[in-house]
């Protein structure tokens, strides 16, 4: 089981290409760090990585001519430069701003230089955001992780083909697109009384709104066939709150550029919330509280590039570090996105490419089949399948597809005896003059970092008003419970 999911990770991680920096929790004070790169320790003539206030500085010349880069310093004007291909890295002593040159694109950012021994020291984190590099910390071995991303794609070939969907892919981006659609879902746990009394839950329910490469709003209405749970909690909780799960409506609406998304419910009323309540997530702060140095608005940049080759450089960015023999693991990703999605991968049809993975051991098997569709000469959609199991039995499939304007997925994990969970959805898109809204019309918009100001009396309080026990038919061990999730919430 643990070794279909790693595979799994690994071809999940290459077709979502979602990009991010690893969360990374560094070494206490100590004068005894090494530095990675691509699998191999640097070996510093004199100097070594250092730590001041829980960042790793590595040596600046020494990491970038470890990199392959030419560094000089000018005398007159107290700049160090270093040149890397199409990059170039610019700064002077004692101040924090840093230019960084890339394809003739000149832009300064901040960051904290240190001087010791007349020698300058740069974050290696710092070197990972200007190349688009993945970074990490090996704990156990003191060891700072950075992997030159252009070494390791430098034999991945090429993807014509994929740019033509990226092409394709980025037209929804041009104008704003009204969507609406169908999606249904359901789940069962049949693995003790308790559970087999209470699912399987199903819900069927409708989707529509507007998305803008900027923004995106959406509305749905969830239909739930909870029967069998009213039947099992009807003895301890009103019609009236169980009822409420039976059609359940929200709505949300994300902001990219100021990484927030806001979510509304008639729900929120059970809590004790104005009718017109909108729950505030700020994702760039989320983020942040997770140590990763990213935002909404880089990562859906990257969704937008223009070219495979970049996609696939800020996806791998994001792959988390955190031992001396990830390299390995890299190289592994590298290999699975080249089976995919290069070139040499896909095999010309009538109606467009496909391109198919297949791994099978004595246990474990996974596969998948990509097609990019294609109408007079231009592509037009992709299909998609994949499905991951072992010893025969297929516990993830995924199917995706879009043509033109008509989309469709569906999902399933199954786990016998233990969880078995679908969802999938239908959806169209057609252009529209409308605009999606970047933030609600309400006073009544509440940070959810904020929430716990909502006191749990105030919670408890409503919920108790609204779910009256009936002492004839509640035994003492289900009043118990039922307190016990109350005094929870």
């Amino acid at each position: 089981m643990k070794q279909i999911f790693r595979k799994f990770a690994a071809l999940f991680t290459a077709l979502t290409m979602t990009a991010g920096i690893s969360v990374t929790t560094w070494a206490a004070e100590s004068s005894n760090f090494h530095l990675q790169i691509n699998g191999e320790t640097v070996v510093f003539d004199d100097l070594k990585p250092i730590n001041r206030n829980n960042r790793i500085f590595v040596p600046f010349r020494d990491t970038m001519q470890a990199m392959g880069a030419e560094v000089s310093y000018d005398n007159a004007t107290h700049t160090t430069t270093a040149v890397r291909g199409d990059t170039t890295i610019q700064f002077r002593p004692g101040e924090t701003a840093v230019t960084v040159i890339e394809n003739g694109m000149e832009k300064n950012l901040e960051t904290s230089m240190v001087i010791s021994s007349g020698n300058a020291y740069i974050p290696i984190r710092f070197l990972g955001e200007v190349f688009q590099y993945p970074v990490g910390w090996d704990s156990t071995e003191k060891t700072a992780l950075l992997i030159d991303t252009d070494a390791a794609l430098a034999e991945a070939g090429s993807f014509s083909l994929m740019n033509r969907y990226l092409e394709y892919s980025n037209t929804y981006n041009t104008q704003p697109y009204a969507f609406k659609g169908t999606f249904s879902f359901n789940i069962d746990m049949p693995y003790d009384e308790t559970t087999a009394a209470i699912m399987p839950i199903t819900g069927t329910g409708t989707l529509e709104g507007i998305s803008e490469a900027d923004r995106q709003n959406m509305s749905a209405a969830l239909q739930l066939d909870i029967t069998k749970l009213k039947n099992y909690i009807a003895t301890a909780m009103a019609n009236s709150v169980v009822s409420a799960l039976e059609n359940v409506e929200f709505d949300y609406i994300i902001d990219i550029p100021s990484g927030k998304m806001y979510l509304h419910s008639p729900l929120f009323t059970f809590m004790g919330m104005p009718q017109d309540t909108w729950f505030l997530i700020n994702l760039d702060e989320m983020y942040a509280s997770m140590g990763m140095n990213v935002s909404l608005a880089e990562l859906m940049e990257t969704m937008k590039a223009s070219d495979f080759e970049s996609y696939l450089k800020a996806s791998l960015a994001s792959i988390p570090l955190t031992s001396v023999n990830d390299y390995a693991a890299f190289k592994e990703s590298i290999s699975i996105f080249t089976t995919l999605f290069s070139d040499e991968a896909f095999q010309k049809q009538a109606d467009g490419y496909v391109s198919q993975f297949e791994f099978n051991d004595n246990t474990t098997n996974v596969s998948m089949v990509m097609k990019l569709l294609e109408t007079n000469g231009t592509i037009s959609g992709y299909n998609l399948n994949l499905s991951a199991g072992e010893s025969g039995t297929n516990y993830i499939t995924l199917s995706l597809s879009q043509s033109n304007n008509a989309i469709f997925g569906e999902f399933q994990f199954n786990m016998p005896d233990m969880l078995t969970m679908g969802f999938d959805y239908n959806m169209t898109m057609e252009p529209t003059t409308q605009k999606a809204l970047s933030q609600p019309d309400s006073n009544n918009i509440i940070d959810m970092m904020e929430l716990a100001d909502y006191t749990e009396t105030a919670v408890t309080e409503n919920i108790t008003e609204t779910i009256p026990v009936s002492e004839s038919t509640v035994s003492e061990s289900n009043t118990d419970a039922s307190a016990d999730s109350v005094s929870e919430s």
